[in-house]
């Protein structure tokens, strides 16, 4: 430990040992969990580069290393100390540069509202849900209903919910407000969902409605058979089921446990 503390005050320039305490701290202070708010790290990275002036200034010899250590420089010095000095002088701008950029960048801030990721719904609506049998047991879900719902979600889904079901795809940057279409590998969203639940979501949509959601009505409902959205009764009922079947393989999670008695599907 001697050795060591010897070596870094002997064989490592002062500028340099400042600007690694001064990054360690940093890099610490972004990985403390809960997460500290980005105007707690400035503040506490104030008192950090104070005290590292405070250190560097406590005496005229320290003040003279570090100046001498980018101004000063000898006719044959060791590569490493070259190394150190240089790339000093190319991360300081760089990283002052990325301050000034990210303070004074346009940056989107939606309107501050309650927001409900998954809106309640009566029990007596969800009841009226019939779970198909060959759907309602995830350990008796078939091989080719599941791709047929890759199919089906690739063809209709993917374009917002993106091919890797994480709400990237190449339509969801025109979603930012009043929100982005669904990350299904998210732990979040049906994987804390039943069944019904999911089915009944991807009924009702949420184009203009008290959702906040761009999700249009994919199925037909008893309530609005002509639903007049742009993809209104694009999925026959047992495609959609396909499809949520397809959304939780693919995720790897398992929808939540309902009481809800599975019917029997007598077209399967």
């Amino acid at each position: 430990m001697r050795r060591l503390r010897e070596t870094w005050r002997t064989r490592v320039p002062l500028a340099t040992r400042v600007a690694l305490v001064v990054a360690a701290i940093y890099v610490l202070l972004k990985l403390v969990r809960p997460v500290i708010p980005g105007s707690v790290i400035l503040l506490y990275m104030g008192f950090v580069i104070a005290g590292a002036l405070i250190h560097v200034t406590l005496d005229d010899a320290r003040i003279r290393r570090f100046v001498d250590f980018f101004v000063d420089v000898p006719a044959r010095e060791p590569g490493a100390i070259r190394a150190q000095r240089l790339a000093l002088l190319a991360v300081i701008p760089l990283v002052l540069g990325w301050w000034v950029y990210d303070a004074l960048r346009p940056s989107y801030a939606p309107p501050v509202e309650i927001f409900q990721r998954h809106p309640t719904v009566g029990e007596e609506v969800l009841k009226r849900i019939a779970v198909p049998a060959w759907a309602a047991n995830p350990k008796a879900w078939r091989a080719e209903d599941i791709a047929a719902g890759k199919r089906l979600y690739e063809g209709n889904c993917a374009v917002c919910h993106g091919e890797k079901l994480d709400g990237q795809g190449p339509a969801a940057e025109g979603f930012r407000y009043p929100i982005r279409p669904a990350n299904f590998t998210d732990a979040g969203t049906i994987a804390q969902l039943t069944l019904p639940y999911v089915y009944w979501r991807l009924n009702v949509g949420g184009v203009q409605n008290q959702f906040n959601s761009a999700m249009p009505k994919w199925v037909a409902t008893a309530d609005e058979p002509d639903a007049s959205t742009l993809h209104a009764n694009d999925l026959e009922p047992e495609e959609a089921w396909k499809v949520i079947l397809y959304l939780y393989r693919a995720t790897g999670f398992e929808p939540r446990a309902t009481e809800a008695p599975a019917a029997e599907h007598a077209k399967h």
